[in-house]
This record gives structure tokens, C-alpha cells and sequence, in this order.
């Protein structure tokens, strides 16, 4: 079966149709390590489904520094957010992204456009009632990251890395990792080396 629709089966039963009509509407996608999968003021078009790869999200300040947003990725360790490789506020309000997604490594993705969820939409009650759902599931994901961004220090947003995200240590780079949390490279190592000794 395709992959995505297993993934989306986990969350809403869809009738064989459905799953044809679905799969009917996918774009097989390759890109390679360095690509840039989505670049900044362009409008994200694609909900695209991770298959295998790694990728990040990453936006740039007013000052030039890099902050990375998310990573991107499909294994045992994925939470929901990782596999999906978009901007979604881009993608619902067809306005230009502040995001660029870069490809870390080769990727193999599915996606579907714009124009053929806002089809299946209209035609299938339960695609509906998933995307709903998908929605609300993506809303909470940015809500948290926001929140723990603005209110927690460093310390405290590492520990929680720690305690529900322990494989990005080991799948991105130290640099990537220290400005998903909001802090220079020196700083991780400092934290880490802290919590090690305690």
C-alpha cells in the first residue's frame, strides 16, 4: 500500500475510493542533499509527505542569523509534525512563506497540491474530517514549539528536547540543533556538558 495512505489511516478509516482517488492525485518527488525545497517569499503549494531523507526548516532575522523551525524525517523516532514538509499557514492562506526547507540529505517525498486536496475536499466527507483533524494536530505542534521558544530558558527548552526529542541529537547536525533550540552552538555544548556532570 502507499505509504502516505497507511500513514493516514492510522488517524480516519478511508473507503478503497477514497485510497484510489488519493493516490490518483500524488506526485512522486526525489530531491538531493543541498536542495532547496521550498525557499522564502514563494508560496508553499504541496502538502509533501516524507518518505525517506532527512530535511529542516530554517527562517533568517532581521540581523542575518539563521534560526532553524523543524526538522523532517520518517522512522521509528517521527512525531507527527516531522513528516510533513510544508508551511502550513502558506499553504491554507496561499500567501508567501518566511520559511525555506532544505533537503539535509536525499529525499524521497509524495505530495499533493493545493488545488487536489481543495477537490478531494469537496467530494470526500472523510478526507474532510481528516484534514480537520490534520489541521488541529498542526496548529497544537506550532502552538507548543512557540511557547516553549518564549517562555522557557534555554535549559529548560534542552531538557525537553531531551525528554521528547532525543533522536534529533543523533540525526542533525550540533549547529542545527542549537538553533532549533534558540542559542548559539557554545551554549549546547555548555548545557550539555553541565547536565552530564549532574
Amino acid at each position: 500500500m502507499n505509504p502516505f495512505i497507511s500513514f493516514l489511516l492510522q488517524y480516519l478509516p478511508l473507503s478503497e475510493m477514497e485510497q484510489e482517488t488519493l493516490e490518483g492525485m500524488l506526485e512522486l518527488r526525489h530531491y538531493g542533499a543541498g536542495d532547496i525545497i521550498l525557499n522564502e517569499n514563494s508560496i508553499c503549494r504541496h502538502i509533501t509527505f516524507i518518505l525517506s531523507g532527512k530535511a529542516r526548516s530554517y527562517f533568517i532575522n532581521h540581523s542575518g542569523q539563521e534560526f532553524t523551525w523543524s526538522f523532517y524525517f520518517n522512522d521509528a523516532d517521527s512525531r507527527f509534525e516531522n513528516y510533513f514538509l510544508l508551511d502550513y499557514n502558506s499553504f491554507l492562506k496561499r500567501t508567501p512563506t518566511h520559511l525555506n526547507i532544505e533537503a539535509i540529505e536525499d529525499i524521497e517525498c509524495m505530495r499533493l497540491s493545493y488545488e487536489n486536496l481543495q477537490s478531494l475536499l469537496v467530494s470526500h466527507e472523510n478526507i474532510a474530517v481528516l484534514n480537520s483533524r490534520m489541521s488541529e494536530m498542526a496548529y497544537q505542534n506550532v502552538h507548543k514549539r512557540a511557547f516553549s521558544l518564549l517562555t522557557l530558558p534555554a535549559r529548560e527548552r534542552y531538557i525537553q528536547l531531551l525528554n521528547e526529542e532525543p533522536g534529533l541529537l543523533l540525526k542533525f547536525r550540533h549547529y542545527h540543533i542549537a538553533s532549533y533550540l534558540g542559542i548559539a552552538p557554545q551554549s549546547l555544548s555548555r548545557l550539555r556538558n553541565e547536565l552530564a556532570r549532574e
